[in-house]
């Protein structure tokens, strides 16, 4: 009878341990009139799950002051992606033909409004690029890069 409950409670540990340690990791990352994001630089493991939650925070109107979070696959041309993107501001300025460019983003944001998004960290190495699409943003400097280590 003692082993049989020893057994259950390995078995319940084996089980629980991993859910415990397969929780994203949250990076809460704010967008403000300053066109900055307030994280440039996140650093992450292979296959690692991150969770990244934006608010922007705006004294302006959101058809003037919006936000959004995009990671790009490795090798994409930032400038080019969002220059494409200007000419389609009903898809938040991403150009439908270049979506297959991107790993994970956050929807277009106004003042106090957040949105999340999860995913799993590419299992290639190096640097992957995250920028703001709304007009002009990442010209002005709303970008940063997600290091894969």
């Amino acid at each position: 009878m003692k082993a049989k409950s020893i057994i259950l409670q390995l078995l319940v540990l084996i089980l629980i341990v991993p859910a415990a340690y397969s929780q994203p990791r949250e990076i809460y990352i704010e967008g403000h009139d300053q066109l900055r994001y307030t994280v440039e630089t996140i650093k992450a493991k292979p296959g690692e799950t991150l969770k990244i939650t934006l608010k922007t925070v705006s004294a302006m109107d959101k058809s003037q002051m919006s936000h959004n979070w995009v990671l790009l696959k490795q090798g994409t041309d930032p400038m080019n992606f969002v220059t494409k993107g200007l000419q389609h501001p009903k898809s938040e300025y991403i150009d439908p033909a270049l979506t297959d460019k991107i790993i994970a983003k956050t929807d277009m944001l106004g003042d106090g409004e957040t949105d999340s998004v999860t995913f799993k960290v590419p299992d290639k190495k190096g640097e992957y690029q995250y920028v703001c699409t709304f007009r002009a943003h990442f010209q002005a400097g709303m970008k940063g890069k997600l290091i894969v280590e």
